[in-house]
């Protein structure tokens, strides 16, 4: 890789990426669409870890999952009582109680408690690469989720298909995980997405591979991964500035993974002359 995206030529003007510019649809934006639908059927595939299917189209019905809670944003409380009633036994089934519920200001929370600690996780789909109008597509890639998750001991409970106007036809999964206080610690499902291409190589050791999805996209399980690109006019300047970011990942308590340091093809001209070296660097969070 000795070229760069205009989106990392952008990044030496500003700002790196890093994962976090990538994040799913907000909770706000799944609360405006207020779409009306019909309640999801919801059935149990039978093989493995027989977790709970179906279709969900009513968004108050999607769980978004943090410490041990389920929470949701409805438009009333009848609607918060159809996601106690939808998630109540998927959790029960699972092992898990419902200790309490509440419900204000259009959100509504439900914890509840395991026997062995472990904590609800979930994972939105949508931005992966898959032929949204072709079913038969997104079932291969939702299936390309889960199966990991088993294989790693990371129980899936419920995996859906989403269909609703406020995101392009996709999937979710949850699944258990151990706690972390901090969650960007936890072993969880997770994609990375740098704005460009991913050296896949350095990180193949660090987490597990779910699916390279794209050049530039990486879906995978473990800790949350931080990217940071260098850019410098010599090859000297590069080294030191990787060193130095080294140093400040360690001020931050930030685990660094692995760097590249590569010419680039093509130089970057600016006012102060150009830049021919790059470095991808690879952290987690």
């Amino acid at each position: 890789m000795k070229k760069l995206s205009i989106a990392a030529v952008m990044l030496f003007a500003v700002s790196a990426v890093n994962a976090a510019e990538f994040a799913y649809v907000t909770a706000g934006e799944v609360k405006a669409s207020r779409i009306e639908v019909a309640t999801p059927v919801l059935g149990t595939n039978a093989a493995k870890c027989g977790h709970v299917s179906g279709e969900i189209t009513q968004l108050h019905l999607l769980a978004q999952a943090n410490k041990s809670q389920l929470f949701t944003y409805a438009d009333t409380e009848a609607q918060f009582n159809e996601f106690k009633a939808m998630w109540q036994p998927i959790l029960e089934k699972f092992g898990m109680k419902v200790v309490s519920s509440e419900y204000k200001n259009k959100f509504g929370i439900l914890k509840y408690e395991s026997p062995d600690g472990r904590v609800v996780r979930e994972f939105l789909g949508e931005k992966l690469h898959y032929n949204a109008i072709d079913p038969a597509d997104l079932r291969k890639v939702q299936h390309e989720m889960l199966e990991p998750l088993e294989q790693a001991g990371m129980t899936p409970i419920a995996s859906f298909t989403i269909k609703n106007d406020a995101l392009r036809p996709t999937f979710n999964v949850y699944y258990l995980t151990k706690p972390e206080a901090d969650e960007a610690k936890e072993i969880q499902l997770r994609q990375l997405m740098n704005g460009d291409d991913i050296d896949f190589d350095l990180l193949s050791g660090a987490v597990s591979i779910v699916k390279k999805d794209a050049a530039f996209s990486l879906a995978y399980i473990g800790r949350e991964l931080g990217f940071k690109t260098k850019l410098s006019v010599d090859e000297a300047g590069i080294n030191t500035k990787v060193a130095d970011y080294k140093k400040f990942l360690a001020d931050n308590k930030k685990d660094f993974i692995a760097a590249r340091v590569f010419k680039l093809d093509t130089p970057i001209e600016f006012s102060g002359g150009k830049i021919n070296y790059a470095a991808n660097i690879y952290f987690f969070q």
